[in-house]
């Protein structure tokens, strides 16, 4: 499997919109990412992009 993990920081107010290809939406801060529903490699990943992102 090939895990692509893309990262953003929001930059205003407004909510992000949930589009019809998914089924809810959230924001998370970092802390919150190991307690997530999902599997080990996303959290792996998602670990690698803010160690990057600083």
């Amino acid at each position: 499997m090939f895990i692509v993990t893309y990262g953003c920081h929001l930059v205003s107010d407004i909510d992000p919109v949930l589009s019809h290809e998914h089924k809810e939406i959230g924001l998370f801060a970092r802390s919150e990412v190991a307690g997530l529903h999902m599997p080990d490699g996303y959290k792996r990943s998602i670990s690698a992009w803010y160690e990057r992102a600083g």
